[in-house]
């Protein structure tokens, strides 16, 4: 009897460990530098698993598949070591999926040059020369392809460190499955007739896009309460602060449904604090986790030098392949 009852009670915590994820077909360990060492502290149990599968310039199918996997199952992993070129880095977004390419109005006055699937994430011009104490990027907790209609709002983000400031700078995630896993019954009531409407000109990054290229996106609805599309898994899908709420009585009281579920997404329990070392390789899927970017000393002593391109996740024919 007493084994019985532990064997129910390991199945209990690794059911919740997971919150509804079909667990990797392989173990991966997890990427922590310790309470004592970390700057910003979370507690997610799913999310930053570091991912072995050798030099991403080499990886075969079987290496995409692992990764594809285990990204789907933790939510966000890195690989440790890279140096990719431009080019190699858009080489390998592409083996994960249809690679993302946005219009080249929305990349401010900073592209990346030949590169148009390319978005700089850095505090120094294509040129060279510092962009000054103030610049920042997605500095609040957000989705990436809210504003894609489903299913192409299904978009996985690559993030490749090639310099980072001595301290800072640090990418934070939510787990939006452990947030929809331990909703209370009440919220999720509430939740069940909300949804998320977006809009690309809500988007702050994409504020001064041409007209033309802002016309050719429609504005996107997503249900709160949402399902994974690879293994059906139940998740909430939030968007940002930024959202117009949908489907409760007022505009009002979406906005405040929108603010306690941000509050209880993004709590200690489920987030994780990445702190870059040079030549990582950030991978991160969209529908089940929010990200926010943190700030660091931007004297111009220093450069935060990161690439960042998109795949739009291929479905998986049946939930027994996963």
């Amino acid at each position: 009897l007493l084994l019985s009852c532990l064997a129910l009670a390991s199945a209990v915590v690794e059911a919740k460990a997971w919150f509804g994820a079909t667990p990797p077909k392989v173990d991966h360990t997890f990427h922590r530098r310790g309470w004592s060492s970390c700057a910003l502290c979370g507690g997610a149990e799913r999310l930053g698993a570091t991912v072995e599968v050798g030099d991403l310039r080499e990886l075969d199918a079987a290496g995409a598949s692992t990764l594809l996997d285990a990204v789907r199952a933790h939510g966000v992993v890195v690989v440790k070591g890279q140096n990719l070129t431009r080019a190699q880095q858009v080489e390998f977004t592409a083996a994960l999926g249809e690679t993302v390419v946005l219009p080249s109005s929305f990349e401010g006055k900073d592209p990346e040059p030949f590169h148009p699937a390319i978005q700089r994430i850095t505090n120094f011009w294509a040129n060279g020369t510092w962009k000054g104490p103030t610049a920042r990027f997605g500095a609040y907790w957000h989705q990436d392809g809210q504003f894609w209609q489903p299913p192409r709002h299904n978009i996985l983000s690559i993030l490749h460190a090639q310099e980072t400031p001595p301290s800072g700078g640090e990418t934070g995630f939510a787990d939006l499955r452990a947030a929809r896993h331990t909703l209370s019954a009440p919220l999720l009531a509430r939740a069940a007739n909300a949804s998320i409407r977006t809009s690309v000109r809500q988007i702050a990054d994409f504020a001064k896009g041409d007209e033309e290229d802002l016309a050719a996106f429609p504005d996107a609805e997503h249900p709160v309460l949402d399902a994974h599309w690879m293994d059906g898994g139940p998740l909430l899908y939030v968007g940002s602060p930024h959202m117009e709420v949908v489907g409760l009585e007022t505009a009002e009281a979406g906005k405040a449904l929108l603010t306690m579920l941000l509050m209880h997404a993004t709590s200690p329990a489920f987030t994780y604090f990445h702190a870059w070392d040079v030549g990582d390789v950030l991978v991160w899927d969209n529908t089940q986790t929010l990200h926010h970017s943190f700030p660091y000393d931007n004297d111009g002593s220093a450069k935060r030098e990161l690439y960042r391109t998109q795949a739009r996740m291929r479905p998986a024919a049946t939930k027994e392949e996963l």
